[in-house]
């Protein structure tokens, strides 16, 4: 078993520069909810009382909404009627932003999912499909969709085929789009349905469960057991399949790449509803390659987003900020993405962490030659909240503020000895005079300053009070200084 490469926050928040096409079966899931009281009188079947319907996007479809939720361009091609469902299904895409294209299959109708759902518990699923096979004009409408979707786009991009067996993907189709990926160089994801992994030749990530994986190997078995895994791993090994991530559900997922098999485990949490979970682990999986991830990093982003959609009921979208929110939590300090000049990320992340509940504060300054009254207000300021961002002068600002001489040290350096202080979360730079547009980036909840300034002096103060933020007054110690210090005076007190 090779180690295994942990995830950061900063492995998320590259996933905007990425184009995710998928090709594959979409479908409309609906569901109608309720709660049973009684059994009908007319048969033993259960009554149910409805409380809500409700659709969502399915399948390939449900794939792409991932695509998009986690912050990447998405692009779906598939197959759906002008029908009720179909149109339902066009709203939920584009209100997603997700683009699609839509190819002729024939008098199909638009593959639909019909769940019955009493309380937490599926009573009975409705199925209205219609398998047939693209002709081939409606063959060479995904190739052209396809190639126009590649080219229409500067983004790092990556092609997902999700088949469902319905129709959309059969092993011509599937080769056609792999040696089109090929010829430039993209990666191609797979959710497989087919019993011959051939079917999938030049693919970069296959992703099977295990009961696939099992199938696709010949290998007759119930449960995942190191003998098991190493037959089907064996079996696995075409030489034009890069990797094979098998999910093992509660498990964890078993990777097979280069000879080597590395198992990723599974973060325990509550199961409410497994429908669509595959759908965002192969998300993660495409968006975390495409934007320059390994694939052990790319499967478990995936990981990671499946086992949150699993934790909530029915099929589930999984966003960027579902993801950070989790790694921001359990990433050790020397994981976390302390120090961050990009406001666009910074932003992003103090917005989970504020939804999550947390509250930010924001202290700022030069911080040239750090010493015990800085210490001492940051610590003071973290005591205020969950989370604390440091915004430092640049050495351009800093010059204007202190005179040409300082800083004594750039910025870079002033930022790293930031980061290393246990108080701080994250520390970023800031160019202008003042951070007042660095304060309207991050909206903290409490703005601090030292007792050198009044509150109403405080910039940002007046604009934090519209989201509801507030200004806190920290008493410096008396004595110390960076000047005093820089012109090697001795620090006396008490």
């Amino acid at each position: 078993m090779t180690s295994l490469p942990l995830i950061t926050p900063h492995d998320v928040l590259g996933f905007q520069a990425v184009h995710v096409v998928v090709v594959g079966d979409a479908m409309l899931d609906r569901y109608v909810e309720g709660a049973v009281h009684r059994i009908s009188p007319e048969a033993p079947i259960p009554v149910l009382r409805v409380a809500q319907d409700r659709s969502v996007a399915g399948g390939a479809a449900n794939a792409a909404m991932n695509i998009a939720g986690l912050g990447a361009a998405a692009t779906l091609i598939a197959a759906w009627a002008e029908d009720e469902a179909g149109r339902e299904l066009e709203k939920l895409l584009a209100a997603a932003g997700v683009r699609a294209r839509r190819v002729a299959r024939g008098d199909a109708p638009t593959i639909e999912k019909l769940r019955v759902v009493a309380g937490q518990q599926q009573i009975v699923r409705i199925d209205r499909e219609d398998t047939s096979s693209l002709d081939a004009a409606g063959a060479d409408a995904v190739l052209s969709a396809v190639r126009d979707a590649v080219e229409g786009h500067d983004h790092r991009c990556v092609i997902v085929l999700s088949d469902y067996a319905k129709g959309m993907l059969d092993e011509a189709v599937v080769q056609r789009v792999i040696a089109f990926a090929r010829e430039r160089s993209l990666p191609v994801v797979v959710d497989p349905k087919s019993a011959d992994i051939r079917k999938y030749s030049g693919a970069t990530v296959v992703k099977p469960n295990f009961a696939e994986a099992a199938l696709m190997a010949g290998v007759s078995a119930t449960a995942p057991t190191e003998e098991v895994l190493a037959q089907i791993a064996e079996a696995m090994a075409v030489p034009d399949v890069s990797a094979v991530a098998i999910s093992l559900s509660a498990l964890g997922v078993e990777v097979v790449e280069g000879g080597a098999r590395t198992r990723l485990p599974t973060r325990a949490r509550l199961v409410a509803d497994v429908s669509g979970a595959g759908d965002s682990m192969i998300a993660g999986l495409a968006v975390g390659l495409g934007s320059g991830l390994s694939t052990l990093k790319a499967v478990q982003v995936g990981n990671l987003a499946a086992g949150i959609a699993c934790a909530r009921p029915g099929t589930a979208v999984v966003t960027s900020a579902d993801l950070l929110n989790e790694l921001l939590i359990d990433s050790s300090p020397a994981h976390r993405p302390g120090t961050i000049e990009d406001w666009d990320e910074l932003a992003r992340l103090v917005r989970v962490e504020k939804d999550a509940g947390r509250t930010v504060v924001f202290a700022n300054g030069v911080f040239d030659l750090l010493h015990a009254g800085h210490v001492a207000l940051l610590k003071e300021a973290r005591s205020l909240g969950d989370v604390l961002v440091v915004g430092v002068n640049s050495d351009a600002s800093t010059a204007r503020l202190k005179g040409p001489s300082r800083p004594l040290q750039p910025q870079a350096d002033r930022m790293a000895v930031l980061d290393a202080v246990r108080y701080v979360d994250f520390v970023t730079v800031f160019e202008q005079d003042t951070p007042r547009e660095l304060i309207r980036a991050i909206q903290p909840d409490v703005i601090v300053k030292g007792s050198d300034y009044r509150p109403d002096q405080v910039v940002g103060g007046d604009d934090a009070k519209a989201w509801g933020g507030r200004v806190h007054i920290v008493t410096l110690l008396d004595g110390v200084s960076t000047t005093k210090l820089s012109q090697g005076e001795q620090v006396r007190r008490g």
